[in-house]
């Protein structure tokens, strides 16, 4: 059975030309136009990985892996960031979501051990290499295998 990838990205054109290449590369996938849908999918597909849009309405990227890093049942499913943030704002997010704790966390961080953010488990900037896409996917899953 193919690994499941969730694809959450706002532009129909990048999720149509992210299914394709993860088809012929042997995946299945499956799509969501925003963080609030891509949350429902992840729930109810429970998917091997995400690949993950930054700017998208309703629901950021941000917000939505955050979320997701918080919730104990989607934690350890790998998060790969597929994004032109950089590209229009100069700003390399590539470890956009390593958060050192702050002194209300303190508690927290000595209890469990964890910050509360981490990065993602891979990044890649758009436009896309296809290549370089799955070696980012293939990476990822080897550092969470199921």
């Amino acid at each position: 059975m193919p690994k499941k990838i969730l694809i959450v990205d706002d532009e129909a054109d990048q999720r149509t030309f992210l299914s394709t290449v993860l088809e012929e590369n042997g995946y299945a996938s499956v799509g969501a136009k925003d963080g609030v849908e891509g949350l429902e999918l992840l729930r109810k597909e429970k998917p091997d990985l995400v690949l993950l849009d930054l700017m998208m309405p309703k629901k950021s990227g941000i917000s939505m892996f955050q979320e997701l890093r918080s919730d104990p049942d989607l934690t350890h499913i790998p998060v790969v960031v597929v994004t032109g943030v950089s590209e229009v704002t100069g700003v390399d997010f590539r470890h956009f979501m390593y958060k050192q704790p702050l002194r209300d966390e303190k508690k927290f961080v000595e209890t469990t051990g964890l910050t509360k953010y981490t990065i993602p488990d891979g990044y890649i900037e758009k436009p896309i290499d296809p290549d370089e896409l799955i070696k980012v996917i293939e990476e990822a899953l080897r550092k969470h295998p199921v």
